[in-house]
């Protein structure tokens, strides 16, 4: 009998699959649920129609090797639409460079100026990326962090319409995004199924703050920043705890061991791969 990943930490791929296309493209949403894996995080932006799109900077010069650097806010949904994303290896290796105990935080590489790719690919606005994941036929968990303010307005008109709210995870490592999006669902009500995330990255007086005052399904933090004892702290407050990357093996063991919800991952295979043949 085939052994089957337990579902458990959930792995939930950064940008989408990045060795497969472009981060955050929608072909690399799809190779997640090609895939299997639990679920996916996205970044979104705003266009200056007040678009939402899936993108990780506010402006074009990342995706597009620098050869466009129009700022989103400049720019209509579909004028964005149409650049260019050229297919690149974002990341080089489909399991993480060896020898794996070193840590692996960042996932973009540099890529020579002159590197040509013939597949390309485009930006697509989050009611497109709706769409799309009601074809999703399994539990399929979308992590959501707003990048700039000014999108819940916006939001909400989509989410009036979509039939995959309780899908979604809602949250932000900004916190001036985090205070407005906590206080327009305060003052608007939220729909139901939404769940909200914060990525607090570290333990301290600030963020438990926060914590404490905020509709929280789940925090994310940092690989190494966590212990048992803090996932059972937020366990008690209702709160599930993602870890934030750390790609190698010594922190998914550990990961394991605390019982954590969520595994934001940039090599979900290498991990998959890694717990098929210790567990």
């Amino acid at each position: 009998m085939k052994k089957e990943y337990c579902g458990m930490p959930m792995r939930i791929v950064h940008t989408g699959v990045t060795q497969f296309a472009p981060e955050n493209s929608l072909e690399a949403f799809q190779k997640a649920a090609e895939l299997g894996f639990e679920g996916i995080e996205m970044d979104l932006q705003i266009s200056g129609d007040g678009e939402i799109i899936i993108t990780h900077n506010g402006n074009l010069g990342y995706m597009t090797f620098e050869r466009h650097r129009d700022v989103l806010k400049d720019l209509t949904a579909e004028q964005i639409k149409k650049f260019d994303i050229p297919y690149r290896d974002a990341l080089k290796f489909k399991y993480p460079p060896y020898p794996w105990t070193e840590h692996f935080g960042g996932r973009r590489m540099i890529t020579p100026p002159d590197y040509v790719e013939d597949r390309v690919t485009h930006l697509i606005t989050f009611p497109e990326f709706d769409a799309w994941l009601s074809t999703v036929d399994y539990d399929f968990t979308v992590e959501v962090e707003f990048k700039c303010k000014g999108m819940c307005p916006r939001m909400d008109e989509i989410l009036a319409k979509s039939t995959n709210v309780s899908r979604y995870i809602f949250f932000s490592g900004d916190w001036e995004v985090l205070e407005e999006m906590q206080e327009h669902y305060r003052k608007n009500g939220k729909p139901e199924g939404l769940r909200f995330g914060a990525n607090i990255r570290f333990i301290n007086e600030k963020t438990m703050d926060f914590v404490k005052r905020s509709d929280l399904w789940e925090v994310g933090l940092n690989n190494e920043a966590f212990t048992k004892a803090d996932v059972e702290m937020f366990e008690s407050m209702g709160i599930k705890v993602f870890s934030n990357l750390g790609d190698y093996p010594e922190w998914w063991q550990q990961i394991c061991d605390m019982g954590i919800a969520g595994f934001k991952t940039n090599y979900p295979d290498a991990y998959t791969e890694w717990w098929l043949s210790t567990h």
